[in-house]
């Protein structure tokens, strides 16, 4: 419904990512109408330049499953809704005993998942990936029962010059075709187009089910965190950083943890979805008052097409 057609009020402005008709744009503001428990939307989408301190809702609203999209952390941000970032998937790593660990990854392609280095470096090379999901639940130790798609998988290729803060970004390899549908999409690279561009002062999502806080345990919604892009110059007053890094500032008590790794760094061109980064390391403590670190895509396109076969 836009807002055009019903009467509404902005008791917390919210962002939605993600396609929700056919005009075209992929982000838009959300409002709650007056005399309906519905929302409206914006008539036309908008690139998002800068952080909005006013994100938190005041009602609760119900699709599939989904109980009321507050603010809760990813650490800070909000919880997604079904098909909201169909590129997601859950990299679940079979460690053997019972014990697993945890990653998210990007669907690149209808074979191909993206994640990072440190995510699959060690240990068992047997990961369960699940995709088209919001919720984890149903994710057993190698199996799932759910409304998405699970695919057993042992082919988990490291980039070969990989350590722990440089080269962190690997590829699994799928056993059969994704299928792909609403809430099953492959995500579009930063690829030679940006080699040049730095994003400086562009405004990120960072996405993924990790921990709510350097003391919690993984969230089984997946949520998402809006945090601003900084120069590597001043990441590197914290870490040390090369030009095939990104970062973000946690200025806004935001940020990636533990079980977010592997997961997506992206920006809006043009109302669609663009992956430039890979979520790689940070501070142990979340939220934390340094930047987090990311694998910058574009500079690894190369090595991407060379092990894909693809183009991006």
């Amino acid at each position: 419904v836009h807002c055009d057609r019903e009467g509404a009020v902005n008791p917390g402005k919210l962002f939605w990512i993600g396609q929700l008709d056919n005009s075209g744009g992929s982000v838009f503001i959300i409002y709650r109408a007056v005399n309906r428990n519905v929302f409206c939307i914006s008539r036309s989408a908008f690139e998002i330049n800068q952080w909005d301190t006013n994100l938190i809702p005041d009602s609760s609203y119900e699709e599939e499953g989904v109980d009321e999209l507050d603010s809760t952390r990813i650490v800070g941000g909000q919880f997604a809704v079904p098909n909201q970032f169909p590129f997601m998937a859950v990299v679940h790593r079979l460690l053997g005993n019972g014990m697993t660990s945890q990653c998210g990854g990007t669907i690149i392609s209808s074979r191909w998942v993206l994640t990072a280095g440190h995510c699959v470096v060690s240990g068992p090379k047997q990961f369960l990936v699940v995709f088209g999901i919001c919720n984890k639940t149903g994710i057993e130790y190698n199996s799932y029962n759910g409304p998405g798609v699970a695919m057993l998988t042992n082919k988990a290729i490291l980039h070969p010059n990989y350590q722990t803060t440089l080269n962190d970004i690997a590829l699994l390899y799928m056993p059969r075709n994704i299928p792909f549908r609403a809430s099953i999409q492959p995500i579009k690279l930063a690829g030679y187009n940006y080699v040049k561009k730095s994003f400086t002062g562009r405004t990120g999502a960072v996405i993924g089910w990790g921990k709510d806080g350097s003391s919690g345990a993984g969230t089984k919604r997946l949520k998402y965190a809006f945090l601003p892009i900084i120069s590597n110059k001043e990441c590197s007053t914290y870490w040390a950083v090369t030009e095939k890094h990104v970062c973000t500032s946690a200025s806004y008590h935001q940020d990636a943890c533990q079980g977010d790794s592997g997961g997506p760094l992206i920006v809006f061109k043009n109302n669609v979805p663009l992956q430039i980064g890979i979520v790689s390391y940070g501070d142990g403590y979340c939220p934390s008052n340094k930047p987090g670190v990311f694998t910058r895509v574009v500079t690894f396109i190369d090595w991407i097409q060379q092990v894909t076969k693809l183009r991006f």
